[in-house]
């Protein structure tokens, strides 16, 4: 403060000014505001050059417009015969041109039997590398695949099938008996084409192998129109987002990129690292941000068809992994299990997710010896994207909270009442958006101009609209609405607290109570029902209450 005095006594046109100029630049630099500025510019620092790292990264990949299958090549001559997938259970492995080989001979199938650019082919099928060769070859010529989640049964299961608008339906033996149910209790049609993964004895329903049918087809490279760019359309992810049934997701090759490229660089992985993929393949969360580093890292994944806390740290340490991700429930189930010596043998330095809870993050960080924990926030259809970069407790990313920088970042804040739980207006009809130390509803500006904030929303244009907020910094504009609450505190650090809507979680499940009233009422005889969730303590997710 001595330095600033005298530079300003040095500079100043008059003693009175010097000294009105001092005391101004004393009062701001030790008001408590600053105080936490100067506190907080070492993360903030650390999360501008990842964004610019990201920014360039994107804008050179949009000027190249390749599709992602393009990408992969790349990844394929630079690690030919590097491991690129291990099954746990059936300890199959594919080298990285081996994979891209499989990827080959499923799109060479189906472009032999009529299937073009833009065509869906429903992806009902458990954690795979056949799951990921599949998208990944239908994806260099422009087929869509839609990711059924493989736990849906009955209505929910038709349901999904239904609104993708698909042509076939991909799955396997395991999978065929759940699928045959729909198809008997009149939910599906049985005349859809059915291909199985592998094979089975059950013929009741007319379905091709591709255990048998892909022994002749060829591994060469597809042939590939122009059209098929960055910009493409490369499947269908389902969110319930905060209302309703689940709904597809569009996801762009450059969206895929954009999440798999920025968590990676975020997180320091690199291609000597070795996945542990134990969620679900068919959300975001493990599809992209998980498998997206083999795509774009040349990282190993290690793929377990259902994550088992007895068997996590065993297969961690037999496998040589050296990177995982989360959901709170699964880091809970971790903590009561009991010790074991692979809980410390294990070679993971990084795991990365989202829902684990400030007051089990230090105990599962001493416990486990895991190096960094990568809490993120997001969505997957959104533009309101977020990370925890400095291992800060139970935060899942920040905002930098300098003034002049607030009204310029794209993610934001909106004040909510406490009552209603609807967006607070101010009498111009705008927004009021929240300072440090309020909480309120995550928005994201969308800019069709720009990719990086655009908005694809869902295949139904209606549930798109749904999700947008117009007038709401400025006349004209529109944001993406998430629906969820998060607090913002003094220091810009971001925590979730609730969701806004008739969803809860459950075992990193985005549940909507609309459904569960659908299947209670006819079990239980009642006129009418109500289904919200409970916070139950201890435990990272909401149960059903029912009135």
């Amino acid at each position: 403060m001595l330095l600033a005095s005298l530079l300003m006594w040095a500079v100043g046109p008059s003693h009175y000014l010097k000294v009105a100029a001092a005391y101004v630049l004393f009062r701001i630099f030790s008001s408590e505001l600053a105080m936490r500025c100067v506190r907080t510019l070492p993360r903030d620092l650390k999360g501008l050059a990842l964004l610019v790292k990201v920014h360039v990264r994107m804008r050179a990949a949009f000027r190249a417009n390749r599709p992602l299958s393009d990408m992969f090549l790349e990844v394929v001559k630079q690690h030919p015969d590097k491991e690129a997938v291990v099954e746990v259970e059936s300890g199959r492995t594919l080298t990285f041109t081996e994979l891209n080989a499989l990827a080959n001979q499923y799109v060479n199938y189906f472009q032999s039997i009529g299937y073009r650019k833009g065509d869906v082919v429903a992806l009902y099928v458990e954690n795979s590398a056949a799951f990921f060769a599949i998208w990944l070859g239908l994806s260099k010529v422009g087929i869509v695949t839609a990711w059924i989640n493989s736990n849906l049964k009955l209505e929910p299961l038709a349901h999904s099938i239904k609104v993708s608008n698909c042509k076939c339906i991909v799955t396997t033996s395991t999978l065929l008996p759940t699928y045959k149910n729909a198809v008997e209790n009149g939910l599906l049609p049985r005349e859809t084409p059915l291909f199985l993964v592998d094979d089975s004895e059950d013929r009741s329903l007319s379905f091709a192998s591709f255990g048998r049918e892909l022994a002749e087809v060829t591994t060469k490279e597809p042939t590939r129109h122009d059209d098929v760019d960055f910009k493409s359309v490369l499947c269908y992810i389902y969110t319930s987002g905060t209302t309703g049934n689940p709904k597809p997701a569009i996801i762009k090759h450059f969206r895929f990129y954009m999440m798999a490229m920025g968590t990676g660089k975020a997180f320091g992985i690199m291609p000597s690292d070795r996945m542990y993929i134990t969620m679900p393949m068919y959300h975001s969360a493990a599809g992209i941000l998980g498998v997206g580093q083999c795509v774009t890292q040349g990282a190993t994944i290690v793929i377990r068809k259902k994550f088992s806390a007895t068997n996590f740290w065993r297969d961690c340490a037999r496998f040589g992994c050296t990177g995982s991700q989360y959901i709170g429930e699964i880091c809970r189930y971790l903590l009561a299990q009991k010790r074991s010596p692979e809980e410390r043998e294990h070679r993971v330095r990084v795991m990365f997710g989202n829902g684990l809870r400030g007051e089990l993050w230090t105990e599962f960080v001493e416990r486990f010896g895991v190096q960094k924990i990568g809490e993120l926030y997001g969505s997957t259809e959104g533009n309101s994207n977020i990370l925890n970069i400095d291992n800060k407790v139970g935060a899942c990313g920040f905002f930098p909270i300098y003034p002049f920088l607030t009204k310029l970042y794209p993610v934001r804040l909106v004040k909510v009442d406490e009552e209603t739980g609807e967006i607070v207006r101010d009498k111009d009809g705008l927004c009021v958006s929240c300072r440090p130390g309020e909480t309120g509803e995550m928005v994201g500006v969308i800019d069709k101009k720009d990719p990086l904030l655009h908005f694809e929303g869902y295949v139904d244009k209606k549930d798109t609209s749904k999700k947008i907020l117009t007038n709401v910094f400025k006349k004209g504009d529109c944001v993406f609405s998430s629906g969820d609450i998060l607090y913002w505190d003094e220091y810009g650090y971001l925590f979730f607290k609730d969701r806004r809507g008739d969803t809860f979680r459950w075992k990193g499940e985005n549940v909507s109570t609309t459904e569960v009233e659908g299947i209670l009422q006819p079990v239980m005889s009642v006129e009418d029902a109500t289904v919200y969730g409970v916070e139950i303590p201890g435990r990272c997710l909401r149960r059903v209450n029912t009135t």
